[in-house]
């Protein structure tokens, strides 16, 4: 069977990286994933077998293919379709289209390479026991999350999938590679919005003001400490403005910074500290500050037995030397979203080639692929498909 899905995988390489480089040359920005939609049902519509949903979570769809030997076992697969604010410097065929938008993060990649594996199975739906879900999902990279969406609309349920599996590119791995990690995986993402509020007014006269400069700059000091260097976590603010100048000082500050971490628990239990510092500080001080937290995704957790189980799938296919463990990464993704309600394995898919030049990281404008990538990455997730 791994002989004949690698000459499946080799029969529709070519269609995958055309259709890949029709999604890069036309990205489109998450919640706004209306052509690559399209695109998706079109392509899924002409595969025997596979009853196409559109529709789903605003512009998601939702393939199902019914294999031929019955039974009730059901596999989830999912890919992500949306794009990110970059302007692209690539210099290809297939540089986007629409200026200031690029698939910079591979969803490109992940959505083709669904677009292949449903192209396989259903070429070998005399061979599938049970029911394949195929999930093109929008809006992973903006909050509100496409997942939970997804999941909202009902994507996990009829019927319900005893495992899902996803993929994402990684260009630190040579294309030909794939990584596995069982456990927790990737953080939890939280947006943290202060603002703090003085009083403002001339720089000179200083015995008036209740400077919200000076008052941000002890928050972020007295925020520190909750950085323990012996725990997993992430917490740092990116921007600080003020909207001052020399001789003025603002009224107020506006800081924004982001919260990573690997326990749920800690990250109550930091949502909790960060809002009475912020609020002590000020009020010592004599001003006030509004703390936001928006909360994003949850720890990613990919089920242990699921993952050794893939990766020795993925040992079989593409050989034990082409398949990693990595370690855990302090990013993070909504298909987080899925490991909380069904057991789930996401891996890495090596997609760089330091001989060609290809190294560039995702969500940079010169980020590529080696496209050779996409041959073997159809191949094994029809594997895991078959045998997950």
């Amino acid at each position: 069977m791994i002989d004949r899905i690698k000459t499946l995988s080799a029969k529709y390489f070519p269609r995958v990286m055309e259709l890949r480089r029709q999604i890069h040359a036309n990205p489109e920005l998450s919640w706004e994933e209306f052509q690559t939609s399209k695109l998706v049902a079109d392509e899924l519509k002409r595969m025997p077998g596979i009853e196409v949903i559109t529709g789903v979570a605003k512009n998601g769809v939702v393939a199902v293919l019914k294999g031929n030997k019955g039974g009730p076992k059901c596999i989830a697969l999912r890919a992500d379709m949306d794009a990110l604010p970059i302007q692209e410097q690539n210099a290809v065929e297939y540089c986007s289209k629409n200026a200031g938008k690029m698939h910079a993060c591979g969803h490109d990649v992940h959505t083709s390479n669904l677009l292949g594996v449903a192209m396989i199975l259903s070429e070998l739906r005399d061979e599938i026991e049970g029911t394949v879900k195929f999930i093109f999902q929008p809006s992973e990279e903006k909050i509100p999350s496409g997942a939970e969406a997804m999941i909202q609309a009902g994507v996990l349920q009829n019927p319900k999938p005893e495992r899902i599996f996803g993929l994402h590119v990684s260009p630190e791995l040579e294309a030909g590679t794939f990584g596995f990690h069982g456990g927790r995986f990737m953080a939890s993402s939280d947006e943290i919005y202060l603002t703090v509020v003085g009083k403002g007014g001339h720089a000179a006269q200083v015995q008036t003001l209740v400077s919200p400069l000076l008052i941000a700059a002890e928050i972020l000091i007295a925020l520190r400490p909750l950085t323990d260097l012996n725990i997993p976590m992430v917490l740092s603010f990116g921007n600080i403005e003020g909207k001052g100048a020399t001789n003025v000082v603002p009224d107020k500050v506006e800081l924004a910074g982001t919260l990573r971490c690997f326990d749920e628990n800690l990250r109550v239990e930091l949502h909790k500290k960060i809002t009475t510092i912020c609020q002590s500080v000020s009020l010592q001080n004599k001003g006030r500050c509004e703390v936001n937290i928006l909360k994003g995704y949850p720890v990613l957790i990919n089920n242990e037995a699921v993952t050794n189980h893939a990766k020795h799938l993925a040992e079989e296919f593409a050989g034990a030397k082409n398949v990693l463990e990595i370690p855990f990464r302090m990013g993070s993704e909504d298909f987080a979203y899925y490991t909380h309600q069904v057991p789930a394995c996401f891996y890495r898919l090596g997609v760089g080639n330091v001989a060609k030049g290809i190294t560039s990281g995702i969500h940079t404008p010169t980020f590529n692929i080696d496209e050779s990538a996409l041959q073997h990455s159809i191949g094994l997730m029809s594997w895991i498909a078959l045998k997950g």
